[in-house]
């Protein structure tokens, strides 16, 4: 059976073999999270949620106060994410960072697709058949880390190893 392409390792770290075509992928979604992180996109609702409800004026505080730091945060994580695409091995740490920026993207995508609450991915126009192909791959992608973290594999057909 194949082996998941991240997986744990006798040391306690991970063990990474991504196809070349995946980590451009990934290297293409870190550059448009990056270009979105700079912008003020509805895209990023779901990134930044409002959380005092419809309470405006406090939702505002929190937004001027906390999202500038939220907004570090996530660059230096796709930074980090970038920097160790190409490696083959990752500490926890760093796959722990992965796991939150490909949550990340997921959610952006997701956003776009007009993906709500429910999970239930609606019916995309024909011309977001790519982008709704990226946004279940990345799914597919944080089963595998977090499987990996929690030391299993998802159930679907790679066995243990």
């Amino acid at each position: 059976m194949a082996k998941p392409p991240i997986r744990p390792s006798a040391d306690g770290n991970f063990e990474v073999d991504l196809d070349p075509s995946v980590v451009e992928l990934l290297e293409h979604m870190c550059s448009e999270l990056e270009a979105l992180l700079a912008s003020d996109s509805p895209l990023l609702t779901r990134l930044f949620p409002p959380p005092y409800g419809d309470d405006t004026e406090r939702n505002e505080g929190y937004a001027a106060l906390a999202v500038p730091e939220l907004i570090d945060h996530r660059i230096e994580a796709i930074a980090s994410l970038r920097s160790t695409l190409s490696a083959q091995k990752l500490t926890p740490e760093e796959l722990m960072t992965w796991m939150r920026t490909l949550n990340d993207m997921r959610l952006v995508l997701g956003t776009l697709l007009g993906v709500d609450d429910d999970a239930a991915v609606p019916e995309v126009p024909e011309d977001m058949a790519d982008t709704l192909a990226v946004y279940e791959f990345l799914g597919f992608l944080l089963e595998v880390v977090v499987a990996a973290l929690t030391e299993g594999t998802p159930d679907d057909g790679w066995g243990t190893g």
